[in-house]
């Protein structure tokens, strides 16, 4: 396993400098929906505004090549998609299933 990682985000070899959009849209999205959560926003609101936030990740790491993907490359393009893509969809599909009323109480 060969360190790629110089300063300021620059690959050594190369010089090229990594891509950290996608992974500051994931850590703004999850911030945005945890302050909204935190300011008296509903919990679903929340909810759908970080799986968004992952759904958008999974996108731009599809669009994003595996030596500038930065800190979001874990594995594959296609595992990090899968996986973020998974997260973003359980999230939005766990938050709207709170809206649900599903017995009188």
């Amino acid at each position: 396993m060969e360190d790629r990682g110089g300063r300021h985000g620059r690959d050594v070899r190369t010089g090229e400098s990594t891509a950290w959009g996608s992974y500051l849209v994931v850590a703004a999205g999850v911030a945005a929906g945890l302050g909204a959560i935190a300011l008296g926003a509903p919990v679903s609101t929340g909810g759908v505004v970080m799986g968004g936030a992952f759904l958008a990740g999974s996108v731009t790491r599809l669009a994003t090549s595996d030596r500038r993907a930065g800190v979001l490359a874990v594995r594959g393009r296609r595992t990090d998609a899968i996986t973020l893509a998974a997260f973003g969809v359980a999230l939005v599909a766990g938050s709207l299933l709170m809206l649900l009323r599903l017995h009188d109480s």
